[in-house]
């Protein structure tokens, strides 16, 4: 009889297969290009090591943001934006500052990248209950991570954990295979 733990990862193996399927996808790599350039047009204000957020955005989104601060580490190599409700929900044609208009779903999203490249991106959505709390990581066109958490808390305590694995490996890789070259 197959574990608890084996049922766990098969069901999150089908759901990841399901959402993206397996290799490159055109859903996929169109998704990951729409994120590249969110970052490319966040460069002038991200900072290495640190996450950004817009100038203007609730109350109750700014606390939120302010624990992303307190709780995520960044890497050195790595930057990333907090994307809130509001401000999303204000780029698809919302009013601004209307918190019933946006509804809850979700706390927000963080979008992440290496400082020197944007060819791996990490993307991590902080849904609230009735959806999961989830992040993904993307690379040439491909989801080449999936991570589903409990809870909101449980997402943005384990976020430092997955941009290291992600961002600053990657990055070590990358200079590795830069040496080599040589």
């Amino acid at each position: 009889m197959a574990s608890t733990k084996d049922d766990e990862y098969r069901k999150v193996a089908e759901t990841i297969e399901q959402r993206a399927g397996i290799g490159q996808s055109e859903i996929v790599a169109g998704w990951q290009s729409m994120l590249r350039d969110m970052l490319v047009r966040m460069q002038p204000f991200l900072k290495p090591g640190s996450i950004i957020t817009f100038q203007k955005v609730l109350p109750d989104e700014s606390v939120f943001f302010s624990r992303l601060i307190d709780e995520v580490p960044v890497p050195k190599v790595a930057q990333a934006f907090y994307l809130p409700p509001s401000v999303r929900h204000q780029m698809m044609g919302g009013r601004a500052g209307h918190n019933d208009e946006i509804g809850l779903s979700d706390a927000g999203v963080l979008v992440a990248s290496r400082v020197d490249s944007h060819d791996v991106i990490v993307n991590a959505l902080f849904a609230r209950a009735s959806c999961t709390p989830a992040v993904d990581v993307y690379e040439q066109g491909q989801l080449v991570a999936g991570y589903q958490y409990s809870s909101i808390d449980a997402c943005r305590s384990e976020l430092g954990t997955v941009l290291n694995r992600h961002l600053l490996q990657s990055s070590m890789r990358n200079q590795l295979h830069a040496e080599n070259v040589k």
